[in-house]
């Protein structure tokens, strides 16, 4: 509950900030990428995992080289790939609604971004040498809500296109120590993605309308 609030504090301040400026231009868009993600503290030597993700993000203008965005992303998370589970016997697939709230610094077409993220736990499921293994979910369960640290860079291709890499980390353990299995667990996930603009307009034209 604690960080639900912080989460929702930090992005009205940033919407305050943005709107204090008359001027203040807002943009919506689409996001697609795809994301190369491990859980540390592994102890089984599985390999890392890629999935898809997909989402909406909405930025705010508050000044010439700041921007700040929110995102609004599905995706996935956790350890092993199905495809090698020889090389993996310990999989995990963990399912993601998340919120971003990132502050972007921008330079000519390079931009530059960090900030927090909120993730919640949709649904989940656990493979150990091959079978299903419910008994070790139900003893050692993964916590509803993550709260990450996310890091990137990216470039504008044009008005409406840009490429990003980003780097996300949890900040407190997604699960405790399972013995013989993992020590406390955080998810680690390096995404590359693509966004298209939507939308651009200026604070002042919606008041005009």
């Amino acid at each position: 509950m604690k960080t639900n609030l912080a989460i929702i504090a930090i992005f009205n301040c940033v919407w305050l900030c943005a709107q204090h400026n008359y001027k203040s231009t807002y943009r919506a868009g689409l996001k697609l990428g795809y994301s190369y993600h491990t859980l540390t503290g592994d102890l089984t030597n599985s390999r890392p995992a890629g999935d898809f993700l997909a989402g909406l993000w909405f930025q705010l203008k508050m000044n010439k080289k700041w921007t700040a965005q929110t995102e609004l992303l599905l995706l996935d998370k956790g350890i092993g790939d199905a495809q090698f589970r020889k090389k993996s016997p310990h999989q995990i697939n963990l399912h993601y609604f998340e919120i971003a709230v990132l502050f972007q610094y921008h330079s000519k077409n390079i931009y530059f971004e960090f900030g927090p993220g909120l993730g919640y736990l949709i649904n989940f499921e656990e493979h150990l040498n091959g079978n299903l293994s419910p008994d070790l979910v139900n003893d050692h369960p993964f916590i509803r809500n993550e709260l990450t640290f996310n890091v990137g860079i990216g470039c504008r291709l044009n008005e409406r296109w840009a490429l990003g890499l980003r780097l996300s980390h949890s900040l407190l353990p997604v699960r405790d120590a399972v013995p013989l299995v993992s020590k406390e667990s955080y998810n680690r996930l390096l995404a590359l993605s693509i966004t298209r603009q939507l939308k651009k307009k200026k604070a002042s034209d919606r008041q005009e309308e």
